[in-house]
């Protein structure tokens, strides 16, 4: 990639990113473009349409936090349990307190497939609850965690919910 094709890149998701978090999922193309001093074909060309732009959007903001969650929740010094409740807790700090707006739009885009968060939190809860279906009972944890939960000013109190949930879950 050229020098000012990699800086366009980084700019727009940048940009957009910030704009989505900011205004939500109506932002349009245009002042995206604007905003980032390129040309809609520019965004066009290098993501395809909205939905691809969201998803590389997501990626760039994730990618970096699943590479280390993912080391942790596969560390099997630590009891299964132990790492399903630290990977909710990370989840949690992600996609409520980090992320919540940028989640949204890309909970309203229906462009994005599950992360792949929800299969490691599958797999751990598989591993302490193996007669339970653990794909579903993941999605219901990470169902919980979606934007229209959280009420203004109440992150904590569904933190602590959250956290009561993934307990339950997993057994005392």
């Amino acid at each position: 990639m050229r020098v000012d094709a990699a800086r366009n890149h980084n700019v727009i998701l940048e940009v957009a990113g910030d704009l989505f978090c900011h205004h939500g999922p109506g932002v349009s193309m245009d002042a995206i473009a604007t905003a980032a001093s390129v040309g809609k074909g520019t965004l066009f060309r290098r993501f395809g349409d909205r939905d691809g732009l969201i998803r590389a959007v997501v990626g760039e903001r994730t990618e970096a936090w699943w590479q280390g969650a993912r080391a942790r929740a596969t560390d099997e010094s630590v009891p299964a349990r132990e790492r399903a409740l630290r990977l909710v807790d990370e989840m949690f700090e992600l996609i409520v307190l980090r992320l919540r707006p940028l989640m949204a739009t890309m909970e309203k885009s229906d462009c994005v497939g599950p992360p792949p968060w929800l299969d490691q939190l599958a797999v751990l809860i598989a591993e302490v609850r193996p007669e339970s279906d653990a794909q579903f009972l993941a999605k219901v944890i990470v169902g919980s965690m979606r934007s229209e939960m959280v009420v203004p000013g109440g992150e904590e109190t569904l933190r602590v919910n959250v956290r009561a949930l993934t307990s339950s879950v997993l057994g005392d």
